[in-house]
């Protein structure tokens, strides 16, 4: 549990015995794919952390359209801002996959960041990040055309889940389905396919076989959004 709860990123610089007083508030809970978590507007009291599987942060319109926000993989937090303002969840969150989680609840979190003020600092770090992350993608969405909110979001998606290799100039990772790209990305199913489509006849996105992973050339993906700009 230790190694695995360091490997959460607001965590992730706490020495052993901070981690250890975080590891005595966790309960744990196998969770089935497509599950809600958490409802948007429902009152929240627990934070929780990705162990195994992955998640992802949707809003709903009035017409009820799912909108994806973030995507969640192995060590992501959810739940901390209405442990902090104590306001209703500002999203729903549901499994992609077969998931285990970890919960902390208020009342210990609470008293956890007052006895341990590093992790409140890491807390607001995490919590900006997110922040800038989401501003990103708004901005991305208004401003650019969709190839080329799509190879920025591959880069970022690359820097924060992807195995790097050759000093940083590939990387080997999983992406996410084309609708959940689509969603992200405010357009269809359809235009992302192509787009991902003329990246592998070009020899950017090469399929490994007999997995679900794929190779990505950051640095030729790189130099192809700059030449957008």
């Amino acid at each position: 549990m230790r190694n695995l709860i360091r490997k959460v990123p607001m965590f992730s610089e706490l020495n052993d015995q901070e981690i250890d007083a975080i590891v005595a508030l966790v309960s744990t809970r196998n969770v089935p794919r497509k599950s809600i978590v958490v409802q948007e507007g429902d009152v929240g009291d627990s934070l929780f952390i990705i162990l195994k599987g992955s998640a992802k942060i949707s809003s709903y319109t009035a017409e009820g359209k799912e909108v994806v926000l973030s995507l969640l993989g192995e060590g992501g937090v959810f739940g901390e801002m209405s442990l902090l303002d104590r306001q209703p969840r500002s999203a729903t969150v549901s499994t992609m996959e077969d998931s285990s989680l970890a919960q902390i609840r208020r009342p210990d979190f609470e008293r956890l960041l007052l006895e341990r003020p590093a992790i409140a600092l890491k807390l607001l770090s995490e919590l900006v990040s997110r922040l800038r992350r989401t501003t990103q993608v708004l901005e991305r969405i208004s401003t650019m055309d969709v190839p080329h909110r799509l190879y920025n979001y591959i880069l970022d998606f690359c820097l924060r889940y992807g195995q790097s290799s050759n000093g940083g100039t590939t990387a080997q990772v999983r992406l996410p389905t084309h609708q959940l790209m689509a969603d992200q990305l405010s357009t269809s199913r359809e235009t992302i396919s192509r787009a991902i489509s003329t990246l592998k006849k070009e020899g950017i996105i090469i399929p490994i076989q007999g997995r679900s992973l794929v190779k990505i050339d950051m640095q030729a993906l790189e130099t192809l959004a700059e030449a957008m700009q």
